[in-house]
């Protein structure tokens, strides 16, 4: 017998009819139904499809909304140590809480898997990195894809293992969630939007969307989102405000690259808060490679990606090993800047300094930040973090089978 139906037909008509009225609860309410897969298809893909021509896919507190349901959605991380939160009163400081970097994909870039090599790297350098990413749906090869072709066993990778990693006495800093294992739910979606032909909301919640952010005793402590269209920048910021997101950067490369760019200046919106009234305020300023962090410009031909994932799997190996070929210096500066801008937005290094509005950031902590990165690859800590997350993984899969 199929599963009985609920109609949100009344909320589609006043989506068609009055969309300014609708309110955030409501889109909470019935996206949690097509989670369910209590809505029929024609309803879901009306809801996406009604959301995004309004542009009310476009609006915070809608975003937002969406990803509070796929968050109730999911699967929790439970039983996480205090420490693990990172210090609430650091002011700027890092206070070893977990780190993200994800971008929201679909640039039409097709660049070099930048911040999945950028999170191991940074989990060498000292920041503890859980990164939520799933395989490729606009490019040759996603985090996932290229993460499996290094010997990680993804799939294995459930809550009590996530706990396992962050509480065991070695205190390991790398973790990688995969996004159907934690979000199950999107499978009755997924078909759906296939067949829409046209981009939902649901391209936008990947990065809002890493379970850490719903766990019991907190959030991430830091992250950073890349996106590909300018006018999300501050979308995506409020959106976090809205989440609880209390520091961070969203960013935008000016050749609409949703990562920190190689070539030209990145436009950044830094979430900090105000030491005076505890607000979380975002700054608007730019970044740029040899500007801020003091590395020589590439275009992004040479950083293209298109690579099938062994091959993106086999760079990345050569970079975290610190034995890159000659023709692999640009993705390797690529990599430096996205993990460089990372460790100083997380505090790694020490409060930073607020960024006059419409500039571009200069100061010694940005060039630090790329000396740190670079001691994470000379001190073999970055590939050990990540052999050590791929050894957890095909243990905790011999354990299930």
């Amino acid at each position: 017998m199929s599963k009985a139906k609920i109609s949100i037909l009344s909320l589609l008509k006043t989506l068609s009819e009055s969309p300014d009225t609708v309110s955030p609860e409501d889109i909470t309410k019935a996206i949690t139904h097509s989670f369910k897969d209590e809505l029929s298809p024609v309803q879901t893909g009306t809801l996406l499809t009604t959301l995004h021509f309004t542009k009310l896919d476009q609006k915070p507190e809608i975003i937002a909304a969406a990803a509070k349901a796929m968050r109730a959605a999911g699967l929790k991380v439970d039983g996480l140590q205090a420490d693990v939160w990172g210090n609430e009163t650091s002011e700027g400081k890092y206070g070893g809480g977990l780190v993200d970097i994800v971008g929201t994909g679909g640039d039409g870039h097709n660049t070099f898997n930048v911040s999945t090599t950028s999170a191991i790297l940074a989990s060498g350098c000292g920041l503890r990195i859980c990164k939520h990413g799933n395989k490729a749906s606009t490019s040759a090869s996603g985090s996932a894809d290229i993460l499996t072709s290094l010997g990680a066993k993804l799939m294995a990778i459930t809550p009590p293992i996530v706990t396992s990693i962050f509480n065991e006495p070695s205190k390991r800093n790398f973790c990688f969630l995969y996004a159907p294992v934690f979000h199950p739910a999107m499978r009755h979606v997924a078909p759906i939007r296939r067949e829409l032909g046209h981009r939902t909301i649901f391209n936008l919640l990947g990065p809002l969307a890493n379970p850490i952010d719903y766990s019991v005793l907190g959030g991430l402590e830091a992250r950073i989102i890349g996106v590909g269209r300018r006018e999300l920048g501050q979308i995506f910021a409020e959106t976090m405000k809205i989440l609880g997101a209390r520091k961070g950067m969203v960013v935008c490369g000016e050749e609409g690259l949703d990562e920190v760019s190689c070539e030209c200046r990145t436009e950044c919106w830094r979430l900090l808060e105000d030491p005076k009234t505890k607000e979380v305020i975002v700054d608007h300023f730019f970044v740029h490679p040899k500007e801020t962090f003091g590395i020589p410009t590439h275009s992004l031909s040479e950083v293209a990606g298109g690579r099938g994932p062994d091959e993106n799997a086999a760079i990345l190996e050569r970079l975290l090993k610190g034995q890159e070929q000659d023709d692999e210096k640009a993705v390797k500066d690529f990599v430096l800047v996205n993990t460089a801008a990372l460790i100083t937005i997380s505090g790694l290094l020490g409060p930073v300094e607020r960024v006059p509005g419409g500039t571009v950031a200069k100061g010694a902590v940005w060039k630090s930040a790329v000396e740190k990165a670079k001691e994470g690859i000379s001190s073999g800590k970055a590939w050990d973090e990540w052999s050590k997350f791929v050894e957890k993984s095909q243990k905790a899969e011999g354990t299930q089978t």
